[in-house]
């Protein structure tokens, strides 16, 4: 079975940038990656993601596009600009707190793999790195999607996500777009 293509998210304030995309699954060495994420030796750089915590592909976009642009005004709040986008993900103000809620366990089965303006070794390093099962986004995100979590995370209320008044989409967006920016 062929590699499934990866999804590219584009941005339209940032023409220049984009945004490539791997969902794996039955993956055998997370805590190989993860260590070399935390002695920042991972080549190359990638924003490694808990899918389960993803509410939707667009809320994925909100969270790059606020990277990009904290990136362009020298602002970021993490190191890097794909561990930004784990922190602004989490919705979170406390950056170790959003990058161990929302980031890649040690011991994780399934990774969302992110990588800025990606080439095609970039592409490469990333299947060769990540040993497990590539599956297509769209397909698979839903199954993966722990709704308990995400609403304890973002701290939806019931309101909030009532029928007529909004959806748990809705108040996650507002969350991530909310956050404060430094």
């Amino acid at each position: 079975m062929g590699a499934v293509a990866p999804l590219v998210l584009k941005f339209e304030a940032f023409p220049e940038r984009n945004l490539t995309v791997i969902l794996f699954k039955d993956v055998t060495n997370a805590g190989e990656i993860h260590a070399k994420l935390l002695d920042r030796s991972l080549e190359p750089e990638l924003a490694l993601i808990n899918p389960s915590k993803v509410q939707s592909v667009f809320a994925l976009h909100l969270a790059a596009h606020k990277s990009i642009a904290a990136h362009e005004r020298e602002a970021l709040a993490t190191h890097t600009l794909h561990s930004e986008v784990v922190f602004n993900l989490s919705g979170l103000k406390h950056i170790t707190e959003g990058l161990k809620r929302f980031g890649m366990a040690e011991d994780a089965s399934e990774v969302l793999v992110c990588r800025f303006d990606a080439t095609d070794e970039d592409i490469a390093a990333t299947r060769a790195l990540v040993k497990g099962i590539e599956v297509d986004i769209e397909a698979a995100l839903e199954g993966l999607r722990d709704q308990d979590a995400i609403k304890k995370n973002y701290k939806t209320g019931d309101l909030e996500c009532q029928a007529g008044v909004g959806t748990i989409e809705d108040a996650v967006l507002a969350r991530i777009a909310t956050a404060p920016m430094r």
